[in-house]
This record gives C-alpha cells, sequence and structure tokens, in this order.
C-alpha cells in the first residue's frame, strides 16, 4: 500500500493532533483540528491505515494543502 497524505483543506492553527506515530486509525476518523477564522475544522482520513508521520505540532500555522499527517 503506497502512503496517503492528510492535507489541511485550508489555512488556520493546529489546535489538536489526535493520533501519535505508529497508531492504527480507520477511515473516518479525526487526525487534527485546525482552527480558522474562529471556527474549529476536524481534518479526518479517508483511508485506514498507520500513522507514519505526525508533521504538524498544536500551535503550528499551516497553509492550504500542507501536510498534517502521513499514513502508510
Amino acid at each position: 500500500m503506497s502512503d496517503q497524505e492528510i492535507r489541511s483543506p485550508g489555512v488556520g492553527t493546529v489546535l489538536e493532533v489526535l493520533v501519535t506515530e505508529g497508531a492504527s486509525v480507520e477511515a473516518g476518523a479525526e487526525v487534527v483540528v485546525l482552527e480558522s477564522m474562529k471556527m474549529e475544522i476536524p481534518v479526518v482520513t479517508v483511508v485506514a491505515g498507520t500513522v507514519r508521520t505526525v508533521h504538524v505540532g498544536v500551535g503550528a500555522q499551516v497553509g492550504e494543502q500542507e501536510i498534517l499527517v502521513t499514513l502508510s
């Protein structure tokens, strides 16, 4: 299986990182919560897998389509 990149849907600040490297996740699982314009935006995975890399931390500023988490 090839790696699956979970990307930011827009510009924002990371409020929560809900996964850790090595964790298994199911399709539809929330992995990161962003804040943008005072709204909380959950970012979910569309496939099941194992978290290979978490690319962001709480408080990080992210841009549109920036990689947040990589699954393998």
